[in-house]
């Protein structure tokens, strides 16, 4: 018996035709994924991210904002839990969503999709601050972008049969973007679950098939989905909501990143019942992996960390009494200011405590620690370490 490691494939589950379909796009998806470094591909329902930060008062407050879910169905008395099926339905996949990210996988592929585009431009003559203009553009966001667009667009807008009845689905990427693509010649199914082409071969060439698709960018204000608490809903993280704000997940540690929530829509019932489905039990949380005195230490580094960087503002060490013109210029320190750091005694002192803290947590920490160029870049955004790895991969 073919025995998969656990990730998006293994969640979804299902008898009916268009189900199988479902699974066998999933599947195509992750193993593109893959294969361009975001080797994270968890299956998760939005309801679930829903209900948590409505019962957080985060939706109430106006910090955050809720996630599109499938219609709701009304169950009868014969209808099943996860997993089981009774009569003549089948139950819904417990998904209607993927969290995608990486591990320190992503760091080879990218470097070699940089080097590309820097030769390109070496090759056609450009001047040096050309190149320098690639090194600056925030080369790494754009990578995941084009990549993970790329790969999903190309799953989904194949024949319908292999793009599992998907009609659109839209992309909420961790930096606030959101866009929304739609399959304008999705074929609809029957009400018998079949489509009305079924049998009929799709010869569409691959540039045609993605003329089926229109992207619409609707992020007239950003809309910010809090990667954390999605991937905590998996029940393959550890989110320590109340100290660090850090996910660990009991493999890969605080070694990971979550680039995009990918939301599916159909159109109709992923199941094939209409009228809905119904939203499936979340997983149970996952344990904590992180030995007591470890987070303890991490919690006094996270609390020295705000008051260094937030002490001027008289937030000091209280997460929650921090403004939040505070947090959001924190925010800018740690996700979008470029800094000198291709060496550690080069990274501003104000930085080097998240880095710390990220290191503070041992599990995962041996074999899965980003190496010293990746993990100082994740930081500081110093464009001469990129130029320093495409050097180092010429010179392979």
């Amino acid at each position: 018996m073919e025995v998969r490691p656990p990730g998006l494939t293994t969640h979804f589950t299902g008898e009916r035709s268009h189900t199988l379909a479902l699974l066998k796009m999933l599947r195509n998806l992750e193993q593109r994924l893959q294969g361009s470094g975001f080797d994270l591909c968890h299956p998760v329902h939005t309801a679930w991210y829903n209900r948590v930060i409505q019962n957080e008062g985060l939706v109430e407050s106006g910090a955050l904002r809720t996630l599109p879910e499938p219609p709701l169905s009304l169950q009868d008395d014969g209808d099943a839990d996860n997993g089981e099926r009774r009569g003549n339905r089948s139950v819904p996949p417990p998904s209607n969503a993927v969290l995608i990210g990486n591990t320190k996988s992503v760091w080879p592929s990218f470097v070699s999709w940089l080097a590309a585009r820097v030769e390109e431009e070496d090759r056609t003559g450009s001047t040096s601050p050309r190149v320098e203009d690639v090194l600056h553009s925030s080369p790494f966001d754009e990578y995941c972008e084009e990549t993970i667009s790329r790969s999903i667009q190309e799953v989904c807008c194949g024949d319908d049969d292999d793009a599992g009845g998907v009609a659109s689905y839209e992309l909420f990427w961790a930096n606030g973007k959101r866009k929304k693509f739609t399959n304008k010649h999705h074929r609809p199914s029957s009400s018998d679950g079949k489509s009305p082409l079924e049998g009929k071969r799709n010869v569409a060439s691959a540039a045609a098939a993605k003329r089926r698709y229109h992207c619409y960018d609707c992020n007239q204000d950003s809309f910010l989905v809090s990667m954390q608490r999605v991937a905590n809903t998996t029940g393959q993280y550890w989110h320590d909501e109340d100290g660090t704000k850090l996910c660990v997940h009991p493999v890969y540690g605080t070694w990971t990143a979550f680039r995009v929530l990918a939301v599916f829509g159909a159109d109709r019932d992923l199941s094939g019942n209409s009228g809905g489905s119904a939203i499936p039990p979340a997983p149970p949380p996952c344990p904590c992996p992180v030995r007591e005195e470890e987070l303890k230490e991490a919690r006094a580094i996270f609390d020295y960390a705000l008051e260094m960087n937030l002490s001027d503002r008289g937030g000091g060490g209280n997460y929650g009494a921090t403004s939040d013109q505070s947090w959001a210029e924190l925010c800018t320190l740690l996700h979008g200011k470029v800094c000198r750091g291709s060496v550690w005694d080069e990274v501003p002192e104000s930085m080097k405590p998240w880095i710390e803290l990220r290191n503070a947590i041992g599990v995962g920490r041996n074999d899965w620690k980003y190496d010293d160029a990746q993990l100082l870049y994740h930081y500081t955004k110093d464009p001469d370490i990129l130029m320093s790895e495409v050097e180092k991969y010429r010179a392979r």
